[in-house]
């Protein structure tokens, strides 16, 4: 927690809450989120009952179980309202789209993941793979790792450092040598092609977006089914689509 003298604990402590609904599909007891959040009984509930006043939680009036509540969605869409850049970007997505009949998704970086803020889709997919907000990780997924071949090699040695990387697939690359080796290849390429890495039976295309001063800070996707098409095949079909796009982001940024 920070030691700032201007940072509010108690609202840290809010957030806490509503960040135990991350790790469940299903309604929360009151227990449950004590359990999650770390805080004694009386002080979850105390928090519990202000974010139901304000919208922000609901209660089962006969479970008493705990879910989001509506309001939460106000943030989503205020974000993505207010978001000059996301705007600016949405009709390039929408191209995109129409052109590959493939699922086009928008990420902005934050960390070591990226968050999916904008996505268009023409098949049918896993419900939550759908969803604006979901996070994944920068270092196995096509924009991640296009966003990490454009980093200087001090910059992604310091980003490296003492990492150690999950598996999500048996095909995942988790060795830090062999990825600055894929690293290398997508740097010279301008784009990443990454297949059954992160979600078995994906095939997926990415680029970065970069800022004015040449740092990433966003990337777009290009995913279809691995099952459908061949690596060749969609990186040939599809990465000239993907890079005219990149290429068409009016700068001056507005990020």
């Amino acid at each position: 927690m920070s030691t700032s003298p201007l940072f509010v604990a108690s609202v840290a402590k809010a957030f806490s809450i509503l960040d135990c609904f991350r790790h469940t599909a299903n309604d929360l007891s009151l227990m449950e989120m004590v359990q999650l959040s770390g805080m004694d009984k009386s002080a979850a509930q105390r928090y519990a009952h202000t974010l139901c006043e304000l919208g922000v939680l609901e209660q089962n009036s006969q479970t008493r179980r705990y879910r989001l509540g509506k309001k939460v969605l106000n943030q989503t869409f205020d974000y993505l309202r207010t978001n000059a850049f996301v705007e600016s970007v949405n009709p390039l997505l929408l191209d995109i789209c129409e052109k590959t009949g493939e699922r086009i998704s928008l990420s902005l970086i934050e960390n070591d993941e990226l968050v999916h803020v904008m996505r268009h889709q023409t098949k049918t997919q896993e419900y939550q793979a759908s969803l604006v907000g979901r996070r994944v990780p920068v270092f196995c997924t096509a924009g991640g790792r296009a966003s990490l071949a454009s980093l200087g090699p001090s910059e992604l040695e310091a980003w490296l450092k003492g990492k150690e990387f999950h598996a999500y697939t048996p095909d995942t690359v988790t060795d830090h040598h062999k990825l600055k080796t894929v690293l290398s290849q997508i740097r010279r390429k301008g784009y990443a092609l990454v297949v059954n890495e992160f979600i078995h039976g994906e095939i997926a295309l990415g680029a970065a977006v970069l800022s004015d001063d040449g740092k990433p800070f966003a990337a777009i996707h290009i995913s279809g089914s691995a099952w459908e098409w061949g690596a060749n095949e969609y990186e040939k079909k599809f990465a000239p689509i993907l890079m005219n796009a990149i290429s068409r982001i009016q700068r001056p940024l507005r990020t």
